[in-house]
């Protein structure tokens, strides 16, 4: 009984673990395509009784072709795009201090881990200043006007003496 649990607990993080490898190969590499990143290639995987011919035989002939250097003849997966996207668009990124170029990458720049952690950041402090503000106003010796001794002109006077 316990191995049958076992076995269900292992093939449920193994699928969860595939599924979060694919989502890193996407985010990483092919949703932000650029010079330094490698192609990607798919394999169907999906039928394990056909692993050498779908899978084994596949990724040994593009691993062979990279080593002889000539290109492999399966055609690596690319993510659609919006050909009216501007890969030369200039932005500044003030709370991260950055310059993000290109549409996508700033649209990457806005959902990474960094940007959300200064936002968070930015948020907690601008909060502890607005409390620190209202603390300040609310303090009683704030609300107190401050007591006029004589006259207006005497005020002065006394002004022109201590100078």
């Amino acid at each position: 009984m316990f191995r049958k649990i076992g076995i269900e607990a292992l093939k449920q993080v193994t699928k969860r673990y595939a599924r979060k490898q694919n989502r890193w190969v996407k985010n990483r590499f092919l949703s932000r395509p650029g010079p330094f990143v490698p192609p990607v290639y798919g394999l169907e995987v999906s039928d394990v009784s056909k692993w050498e011919e779908s899978v084994l035989e596949p990724a040994l002939e593009i691993v062979q072709s990279f080593i002889q250097g000539c290109k492999p003849t399966a055609t690596p997966i690319k993510m659609p795009y919006n050909e009216a996207e501007n890969k030369r668009s200039y932005h500044l990124c003030d709370l991260c201090d950055r310059i993000i170029i290109g549409d996508r990458e700033w649209a990457a720049h806005i959902k990474s881990k960094s940007h959300l952690n200064q936002l968070k950041k930015r948020r907690r402090l601008d909060s502890d200043a607005v409390n620190t503000i209202e603390s300040q106003s609310v303090s009683p010796d704030h609300n107190k006007e401050p007591k006029e001794k004589g006259s207006p002109g005497q005020n002065d006077q006394e002004l022109k003496c201590s100078v």
